[in-house]
């Protein structure tokens, strides 16, 4: 089954820094003309940093929510950058971790009705504390939790961010030997 939609004309809505919001003219596969709003991302990462048997997360307030949300440090993927690159770079900013191993773990699309976002999971079970080099637009605080305490609030539902809860049972039978 061939459930392809045609492009019949991109319409560019908005271009940011971040996102381009898209509002496009399609034919779908069993021959209606409608329109597929969506936004075009350049993807993201998200990486599970253990440094002495604890796990690095960042507390912070997101706009989008009004409320802080405890995550695991993640960040977009700038143009033209490597995964890896991405990944190590955005440990240091957050929470001031060196990668010295990672395990990618898996991908996952946030929000496919809406986004071509894609986020990339990576596990780094050994690290260093290195020089934290937040962005100036970034306020957030590091919270180290030991492994137990982080299953605690996942299970509880404190933790909502979809990434941080994939990536944490992903590697619940991992974390819990």
């Amino acid at each position: 089954m061939n459930d392809e939609e045609i492009l019949l004309k991109e319409n560019l809505i908005f271009k940011g820094s971040v996102l381009e919001v898209y509002n496009d003219d399609i034919l779908t596969s069993n021959g209606f003309k409608t329109k597929r709003e969506y936004i075009k991302h350049n993807g993201g990462v998200c990486c599970l940093a253990l440094h002495d048997n604890m796990i690095y997360f960042v507390k912070q307030f997101r706009y989008a929510y009004k409320k802080d949300l405890l995550e695991l440090p993640a960040g977009k993927i700038e143009r033209n950058e490597k995964i890896d690159d991405a990944i190590k770079r955005e440990l240091m900013e957050e929470v001031g971790l060196e990668p010295l191993k990672l395990e990618y773990i898996s991908s996952i699309y946030p929000s496919p009705g809406y986004t071509n976002e894609i986020i990339h999971l990576y596990f780094s079970p050994i690290t260093r504390i290195s020089k934290k080099e937040a962005d100036f637009d970034e306020v957030l605080d590091v919270v180290k939790l030991s492994i137990s305490e982080a299953y605690k609030l996942l299970d509880n539902g404190y933790i909502n961010d979809a990434k941080t809860l994939v990536l944490l049972l992903k590697l619940r039978k991992v974390l819990d030997k």
